[in-house]
């Protein structure tokens, strides 16, 4: 059985939601923040996959999202330019120590992966 990406998604709204622990929030919001990239990417790339395009290993990330950007279509386009967001968001959760981190920046991750989650599945029923 293969995993379902979409609970990456649900992970990081619990993740947002979850703030029992004041010393773990910070590392709780960037963990949402990294997986509402990560949930939205292995969507993206597996409805590549079925379209049988062929995925390099180097640059994987860059290539599925240009995939998407450079696409004809306006919803595969609006895909790729916010997994590019998603992207950039996750980089700094994952890598910047003094970017400030906070539930707001979180929620509209979140909300950015839950649009990008309706477009890919709007894909599914074209």
């Amino acid at each position: 059985m293969s995993f379902n990406w979409e609970l990456y998604v649900q992970l990081a709204d619990e993740f947002i939601s979850y703030q029992e622990n004041a010393d773990l929030r910070e590392a709780h919001l960037r963990s949402a923040m990294s997986r509402c990239y990560y949930g939205i990417f292995c969507i993206a790339r597996n409805h590549l996959f079925v379209k049988n395009t062929s995925i390099p290993r180097v640059d994987t990330h860059k290539f599925v999202r240009e995939q998407y950007q450079r696409s004809p279509r306006n919803v595969e386009k609006k895909i790729g330019k916010n997994l590019r967001r998603l992207w950039k968001e996750r980089k700094d959760a994952d890598y910047e120590n003094d970017t400030d981190i906070n539930v707001s920046r979180a929620k509209t991750a979140l909300d950015l992966s839950k649009r990008t989650l309706e477009k890919l599945r709007q894909m599914e029923t074209i």
